[in-house]
């Protein structure tokens, strides 16, 4: 089931992204407000990357999976979304 957090303010170029679909910083602490209630102000800040055509390789060999977005703004607010149950975020692309 698709749940969304959804934010107040309005911008013609908000999106839904799937969390699963982001890079986010995942040692950020979920953003207090969202936790105790509050509604999302505004969307979260994503940066759309171009994907390498050739695999990568991480630390100690390890295969590097690319995303094709990324958390410029809002990894708190990704975390508190997560403890909250939601599956999906409202988001903007900064970078297109």
């Amino acid at each position: 089931m698709i749940k969304i957090l959804k934010a107040k303010t309005v911008n013609p170029r908000k999106q839904v992204f799937q969390i699963t679909d982001l890079t986010y910083i995942k040692s950020m602490n979920p953003l207090k407000e969202l936790l105790d209630g509050e509604t999302m102000n505004d969307p979260i800040e994503v940066i759309k990357h171009k994907i390498s055509p050739t695999d990568r390789v991480g630390a100690n060999g390890i295969p590097y999976i690319e995303k094709e977005y990324g958390v410029h703004k809002g990894s708190q607010r990704i975390q508190a979304a997560l403890v909250l149950g939601y599956t999906h975020i409202e988001g903007i692309i900064v970078n297109e």
